[in-house]
Parts: C-alpha cells; structure tokens; sequence
C-alpha cells in the first residue's frame, strides 16, 4: 500500500537537499493510483438495538482518509478545524459501535438522539475504531457558553462528558445565521441531566434555540454517517449506500389535517446532515390524499393530490411518493387544505 506510509516522517525535519530513494517513489506512485478508489467512505451496517458497524475481511478492507467532516455549506467536501492527521487507514476484520459500552461514545446513550458515527485512530494507528458523538441543538448562550437543547427540542439537556473532555476540539454549527463557522472549544460541564453547557472562545457567534451544531473532537477523524437512538433507546434500523441512508420502517413526520403552510422541525425524522429527504404521503378513511410542500411558508415547491382507490391497501386508500430538499433551518413547510386522515412519512435521506 502507498497511501498508508505518506507523508514520510523522515521529510518533516532537516532542512537542504534530502535523499529520495526509488522505494519513495513507488509508495507516491501507488498512493496517486489508491487516491482515485477513495470516492466514498465505507459504509455502515445495521446490526442490532445498540449496535453497527464497518464490515471488512481480508479481501475487502474498509479503507478511509481520516479527513473531517461534511461541511455544511459545500456537499462532498470535509472539514476537520485542523485537528485530524488527513491520513489513510484500513481494517481487514470489522469494526463496531455499542451504543450500551461506554468506550464507544462521547458521554452517555441518550434515547432521542443523531450520533455521528466516526472512524477515529490515534497517530501512530494503522487502522481505525469506531466512536459515536452526539449531535447537539443550541438552547440558549450567554457570554460565548451554550446550554444544551434535546434532539427533539422539547427541553434542555445534559450530556454526561467527562469534565472539559471536548476542550481542544472546535464547534461546527449546521444550521442557522452562523452555518458554516467554526470556533474553538475551551469548556464543556459534566452534567447528565437537562443542564449541559459548552462554551467556546473567539467572536461570539449568532445563535438561536433549536440551531444545530456538532463538536469536532480533538482525535483523528473521520464521519462514516448518523444513526438514531429513537425515543424508546434503540437504535432505527437502516440501509446506508454511499451518501444515502433508508430506514427499514419510514418514521412519521406528521398525522392529520394540516390548515395552511405550517412549519415541521424535523427533529428526530432526519439529521442535519440531510440535503435531500424520501417519503411518501399517504391518505386514509377514503380521503382525497392532498400535501403541498414549501420551502419558505409561502410558496409551494411540491404538490401531491390523488382521488382515493375503492379499496384499501396496507391500511392506505392511496399513497404518492416524494424527494425534496431540506428548508433552511432544518424543517419542511406542509399543507393539505384541513383535510383529514393524512400522513406524511419520511423513509430517508440523502447528504
């Protein structure tokens, strides 16, 4: 392999001429042609309540550049804030994240909760772990600390961190007026209950209840992709093919007669991470099935409407399928006229 001997240490000190040796020249000739089979990361696999995976044998290792995050602003792109090495690692036997061993996460399980599932190796690893950190909702701030809001929002929470265990990483915001930008952790608290804090330095940043945001850990990294521990503590079931992920059973957005343009958090339906959603609508009780969707409350950028059939099918009288784009803020704007016995139902997402 080329990819996982650069950048050569002996290259990093010393000044003048340097000797390169033909073996040098093999390595970054093998790691230009292993760069171009490096398109995607590897994919996660659904194992069970608490747990996942990276699958790899001997003759198909899981192989990934330590190289960040998804930026928010750019698809395809990564960002890591300077802290990861950028370098290639590979596992020939598979990986796992529990969700119920400690080890494996950054604080404690939540039920209701997006975990970013990374690959994370220490500098002198030549493959990788799994570890899960939870993505966050801004409650309130006050003097450049952040009290912590629930996935759900629905109230505040706390983490269970060791005490300061994420100084030294940065936080990223993923939605709101400060999308995009970054800052350097100093302090996080260790509570466990509903009054986590974390607090960053540099100019203080917008922000606003319900914003998301992740804090990039001081580690080696890498995002494979996000989970969901649902509200009853297990983790949703999932396909996950490159950038797209599928849950097994589509999971409700809403149910009932919506009157006018409304705005839907979409919360525990789809992570922050989404830039394009999958669903269907469905309609019940011999209904006409009605959805319009909007971006911004007022105009519609995506229409459904369908007389029902005579019989029902799957406890549906006709049902009309979807793919839209994530409104800013991370919600959807949805109307069916007050019309009864609709249900809208997410079924994945693509980033």
């Amino acid at each position: 392999m080329g990819l996982i001997h650069l950048p050569q240490a002996k290259w990093a000190g010393g000044t003048g001429r340097q000797v390169i040796l033909k073996s040098d020249f093999d390595k970054i000739e093998q790691a230009v042609l292993e760069s171009f089979a490096l398109g995607h990361s590897p994919s996660l696999e659904y194992v069970g309540p608490s747990q996942v995976r990276v699958n790899a044998t001997s003759d198909c290792k899981a192989r990934v550049m330590l190289n960040g995050f998804p930026s928010p602003l750019h698809r395809g792109l990564l960002v890591d804030g300077g802290l990861s090495d950028e370098r290639y690692r590979e596992n020939a036997t598979p990986a796992a994240l529990d969700l119920t061993n400690p080890a494996c996460l950054w604080g404690t399980e939540k039920a209701g909760q997006w975990y970013a599932v990374l690959a994370v190796a220490g500098s002198g690893d030549t493959t990788f772990a799994l570890k899960g950190l939870p993505v966050m909702r801004v409650s309130s701030q006050a003097a450049q600390t952040i009290s912590l809001r629930n996935n759900a929002d629905t109230g505040n929470i706390g983490y269970g961190f060791a005490a300061d265990e994420l100084a030294g990483g940065r936080l990223l915001v993923l939605t709101g007026a400060s999308r995009g930008l970054m800052r350097p952790i100093v302090a996080n608290n260790s509570d466990n209950g509903t009054a986590g804090t974390l607090t960053y330095s540099g100019a203080p940043l917008p922000l606003a209840q319900g914003d998301w945001f992740v804090a990039l850990p001081p580690v080696n990294f890498r995002y494979l992709g996000m989970i969901l521990n649902d509200a009853g503590g297990d983790l949703a079931p999932f396909f996950q093919e490159g950038e797209a992920m599928m849950f097994r059973a589509p999971r409700d957005l809403t149910q009932g007669a919506i009157s006018g343009f409304t705005a839907f958090d979409l919360a525990l339906a789809a992570p922050p991470t989404a830039r394009f959603l999958f669903g269907y609508a469905s309609a019940a009780e011999g209904s006409d099935l009605k959805l319009a969707i909007s971006y911004d409350g007022v105009t519609p950028a995506l229409v459904l409407h369908a007389p029902p059939p005579t019989a029902a099918f799957y406890g549906a009288r006709g049902a009309l399928v979807f793919t839209c784009g994530v409104a800013p803020g991370h919600r959807l704007y949805l109307d069916n006229q007050n019309t009864p016995h609709q249900t809208v139902r997410l079924a994945g997402w693509r980033e």
